[in-house]
């Protein structure tokens, strides 16, 4: 069994690797950098669990879109949740991706 670390660094490479980013070393600590993951048009904060649930808070949801706001993309909020990733985005970005 993997660690939660290791579950969390796996999560985030996989994420760069397949929307062509990069995984945004020490996010949790640093300041340059604040979500996970980023790609050119994304930016991606990612959690994982081995759990049947993940509790999702609008707090989270604010800071990550805000995160992403500031470096000038938008926000995706990913949850490995049951062996796959489960993506949160506000209508906003919704919308646009229907637009283009």
């Amino acid at each position: 069994m993997k660690s939660p670390l290791k579950r969390s660094q796996d999560q985030e490479k996989k994420l760069a690797d397949r929307y062509d980013g990069t995984v945004n070393s020490g996010s949790g600590n640093g300041w340059i950098h604040k979500n996970d993951v980023r790609s050119e048009r994304f930016s991606f904060e990612a959690k994982t669990t081995e759990k049947k649930s993940y509790s999702l808070k609008v707090d989270e949801l604010i800071k990550a879109e805000k995160n992403a706001l500031i470096s000038g993309r938008e926000m995706v909020f990913a949850v490995e949740l049951g062996g796959r990733n489960w993506m949160v985005l506000s209508q906003e970005t919704f919308d646009t991706l229907l637009d283009t």
